[in-house]
């Protein structure tokens, strides 16, 4: 048997609360929209979209430190380095929550420059109160922003994807619930809804923190006394190249702000923002299914487990994809239902925010092909293809398209929305194409992975077998023997103990011979919890006589430069260099 019986179960394992908590998210981001276009109508939904360059801002930040420092993380885990990983949560942890406390001050301080900025003045009566309401709210709770952020990131790197799903889910429920209280109930308007926002942040918070002081959580925080600034940019290096989106979106946002309230007032901003919260409906969905699958890509991209890594790939594009379409095409069939939902009641408004909704989801299916694209070479740490992917994506491609078809009127505006997700995505291909770009796995014939059934005969056929792979690679008699006995006796540890009671065991193990001269063991097995490492040496009772039920892991553990024991999305996972 060599069949991969981990990468599914794995996947769907994250899969299911990764989409829960994406569509939490979206509904959450759209609630405001939702509940303040119902209760202010076009002026409301302008304002919302005013402040989405500084939520942009935020974005950019809080995701970069997340989704770089969780690569980071999941790969030290995947090459057993617990404490290193750990160090480097807390010390992303610190340098994030310092920065989100600069930035939320120097908002408030230049908070009315800010506004104006984003294309609103006093003398615009009621949208410059509404948006200024809001933003103050925004700014001020930054810091909720990032930790709640961070910690879902990292949770769902250290095998916790319930919690964070969770959390997730039960924020931004509280969000919803509070912004029909708030602003429809009471009345607080703008103001009211960052506020539901606000508040949902600090309960997703509370939900996610028991989760860093568990029995085998790798996330207990430490404020470190000095804080190694250099390595943690240098890791966040790979979330930045994908946040840089973030910052595209932010100049696209006040571009186009500003551009429609030029061609079309307030009620073109406002259609803008409907647009903009029917998006993270539908790309939220691709975003998810990156989420879900990026912990096993970084793992398995640590492991240099080349078939798993495509299966993953597979299963990934295959669900994004459906799911996205799925939800695209009911977009476009129904465009009126969700203008109304977002209180878009007048003929004519109504009338352009439909086809202008059309128009956008024409696009929406590329877009999607581009998040699930860049979240893989994101999740290998091979930046040139993430930037080049959002830099077309956001800037070289959008920015043109932004003003070329402004220059056509409000009719043909939206008309950016596709062309540049198309030209962007045609553009990569066919850079891919003639660089040859891939990811480099290093030499294929270095790495024997074979997954065998819970039976003796298929252990001891194995070991056989990676015999012969360290012979072909000069490993020493000792290295050699020593390579073989590891295999055997967590093998039979496994098969004994950890499989006790059950006839469906398997186990995948992986033999990585290094350019160093080193050999990379990992093993990873369905069986119960257990960890071959914790056995001890059992004495009879006479002291002549000793128990060898452990002693061969004893030795192993005393030979080895290194071993590690982690259970990982629900499997049990060894990893040791000899």
């Amino acid at each position: 048997m060599n069949k991969d019986k981990f990468t599914g179960p794995m996947y769907f394992k994250l899969w299911w609360p990764a989409m829960f908590s994406s569509v939490g998210w979206a509904l959450s981001d759209m609630a405001d929209a939702v509940v303040v276009g119902q209760k202010l109508g076009a002026t409301g939904l302008a304002a919302i979209s005013l402040i989405l360059p500084v939520y942009m801002f935020n974005c950019m930040m809080a995701h970069g430190f997340g989704l770089g420092g969780s690569v980071r993380f999941s790969t030290l885990l995947s090459k057993g380095k617990e404490a290193e990983a750990n160090r480097h949560f807390s010390a992303v942890l610190e340098l994030a929550m310092v920065c989100s406390i600069v930035t939320a001050a120097l908002g408030i301080l230049f908070l009315d420059q800010l506004l104006a900025f984003l294309g609103t003045t006093s003398s615009d009566g009621k949208l410059f109160y509404a948006t200024k309401d809001y933003l103050f709210i925004l700014v001020l709770s930054t810091p909720l922003f990032y930790l709640s952020n961070i910690l879902n990131y990292f949770l769902r790197n250290d095998s916790c994807q319930r919690r964070a799903g969770i959390g997730s889910v039960i924020g931004n429920i509280t969000d919803i619930g509070l912004n029909i209280i708030l602003v429809l109930g009471l009345g607080l308007g703008t103001g009211g809804a960052a506020l539901s926002t606000s508040i949902g942040q600090i309960i997703a918070i509370v939900v996610y923190l028991p989760g860093l002081y568990g029995k085998e959580s790798h996330l207990t925080p430490k404020l470190l006394k000095r804080l190694p600034v250099k390595d943690v940019m240098k890791s966040l290096r790979s979330g930045f190249a994908t946040s840089v989106q973030y910052l595209y979106q932010m100049v696209f946002f006040w571009l186009c702000n500003n551009v429609l309230m030029r061609l079309s007032g307030e009620n073109g901003v406002a259609v803008f923002d409907l647009i903009q919260n029917t998006s993270y409906l539908i790309l939220y969905l691709y975003e998810g299914t990156a989420r879900a699958v990026q912990p096993i890509l970084s793992t398995y991209y640590g492991e240099h487990n080349v078939s798993g890594r495509r299966n993953a790939v597979r299963l990934g594009f295959a669900s994004g994809i459906a799911v996205g379409t799925l939800l695209i095409a009911a977009v476009m069939v129904f465009p009126n239902a969700f203008c109304r939902l977002f209180g878009m009641t007048e003929v004519a408004l109504a009338s352009m925010a439909a086809e202008a909704l059309r128009i956008y989801c024409a696009g929406a299916f590329f877009a999607g092909i581009s998040i699930l694209t860049c979240n893989y070479y994101q999740s290998c740490e091979r930046l040139k293809a993430v930037f080049l992917i959002e830099t077309m994506r956001g800037a070289v491609v959008l920015l043109p398209c932004t003003l070329l078809f402004a220059s056509c009127g409000i009719e043909k505006f939206w008309l950016l929305f596709p062309a540049t997700e198309i030209v962007s995505l045609l553009i990569f291909l066919l850079w891919r194409r003639f660089s040859h770009y891939i990811v480099d796995d290093g030499d294929p014939e270095r790495v024997f992975q074979y997954t065998i059934s819970g039976s003796v005969t298929d252990l001891t056929e194995v070991c056989g077998r990676i015999e012969d792979f360290c012979v072909k690679w000069n490993a020493s008699a000792g290295q050699r023997y020593f390579v073989v006995m590891t295999v055997e006796e967590l093998g039979m540890a496994i098969l004994t103990k950890g499989m006790k009671d059950r006839d469906d065991g398997y186990i995948q193990i992986t033999v990585i011979a290094a350019e160093n001269g080193k050999f990379k063991l990992y093993l990873r097995d369905n069986a119960w919890k257990f960890n071959p490492f914790e056995m001890e040496t059992k004495r009879a009772n006479s002291e002549d006589e000793v128990f060898m039920d452990s002693m061969g892991i004893l030795v192993l553990k005393e030979k080895a430069e290194d071993f590690y024991y982690q259970r990982y999305q629900g499997f049990n996972s060894l990893v040791l260099t000899i």
